[in-house]
């Protein structure tokens, strides 16, 4: 956990099932990992296991609870939070890639289907503004820099303004009004560059590009700016960490993490 009144980080209980690919967020000032793909080796032998398993992290006693289960697998899956109702969007099932998406209601402890995306996405992002989430770019079999935004209130999608670039395995942050993407892999190199979504022009701006490129990064804003951490710089995996001020679109150091981390997951709390 990172503390940045003082630039800290400091480590917290495991989960109960190691994994990576996994989607995460907050609901409720507590934790949820969604989903992922959880590793087992054995001596000449790898397992790869796309989970549908949901733990939930409390800070209070800092221990992870199981929940109840997705109704299908997903690795490389969106996640966001929307109305109180945990959503996962779309992913990986070790077989097939995936357009359907399905809500988590706490009330009644239950997943249920929603309007499937488009098109099939995984390795993207989802992001929430103004009451609609945004499914952006990934892969789905191919690179993708189209964007969707589910209606909640309509069950619907529809297509909205693409992308500069194309993006797998990128970080999204939502401020000041706006949806920030930062780096991910276009298919070909390492992406640096940064770019800013308006609503309400539904256009693109491209800002000033990270100090590195990353892949696999994690993001989360706290007090308006953006932190990018983590991820691989096409020759190194990294512990590093930047945060971006959209004020003065500059890039600023914070502390590093204990461990290098590439496609794990990210939030704040």
């Amino acid at each position: 956990m990172y503390f940045p009144q003082n630039d800290s980080w400091i480590g917290l209980a495991p989960l109960n099932i190691p994994r990576y690919e996994f989607g995460i967020c907050v609901l409720d000032q507590k934790v949820y990992v969604i989903g992922g793909i959880e590793t087992n080796v054995r001596p000449g032998l790898t397992i790869r296991k796309h989970e549908n398993s949901v733990e939930c992290w409390n800070p209070d006693t800092n221990t992870w609870t199981s929940l109840e289960r997705m109704n299908e697998s997903r690795s490389t899956l969106g996640v966001v939070v929307l109305a109180g109702e945990l959503y996962a969007l779309g992913g990986y099932d070790g077989q097939s890639y995936l357009q359907s998406v399905e809500k988590y209601i706490p009330k009644i402890r239950k997943w249920e289907p929603v309007a499937p995306m488009t098109t099939t996405r995984s390795c993207f992002a989802a992001a929430v503004l103004d009451g609609m989430i945004y499914a952006i770019g990934g892969y789905g079999p191919a690179h993708m820099n189209s964007v969707e935004r589910y209606d909640p209130s309509k069950d619907s999608w529809e297509m909205v303004a693409s992308m500069a670039d194309k993006r797998i395995h990128f970080g999204v942050g939502v401020m000041l009004g706006f949806i920030f993407v930062v780096g991910g892999h276009n298919g070909v190199s390492h992406l640096s560059s940064i770019e800013r979504y308006d609503p309400h022009q539904n256009q693109w701006t491209v800002c000033r590009p990270m100090k590195e490129p990353r892949t696999g990064v994690g993001a989360a804003v706290i007090d308006n700016y953006l932190y990018v951490v983590g991820g691989h710089s096409g020759s190194s995996y990294l512990n590093t960490v930047q945060k971006y001020d959209p004020i003065s679109d500059t890039w600023l150091d914070s502390a590093g993490m204990i461990y290098c981390r590439c496609n794990f997951g990210l939030t704040a709390l």
